[in-house]
């Protein structure tokens, strides 16, 4: 399985950000459950979904 980091922002969104891929993966580049193995909390910054949407046009 692959190393995720699971990472919380301000915004409220997730993300599950890879540390290591997989032996499995590299071969096949087929992606396997995730394996989170730490925990990141980015409570001072939004996820780049929410920054989209935050600015002016």
């Amino acid at each position: 399985m692959c190393d995720y980091t699971q990472v919380h922002y301000k915004c409220s969104h997730l993300r599950y950000i890879v540390r290591a891929w997989c032996t499995k993966y590299q071969e096949t580049h087929k992606r396997c459950p995730a394996n989170v193995v730490a925990i990141e909390y980015r409570l001072d910054e939004n996820c780049g979904s929410s920054l989209l949407t935050l600015s002016p046009l």
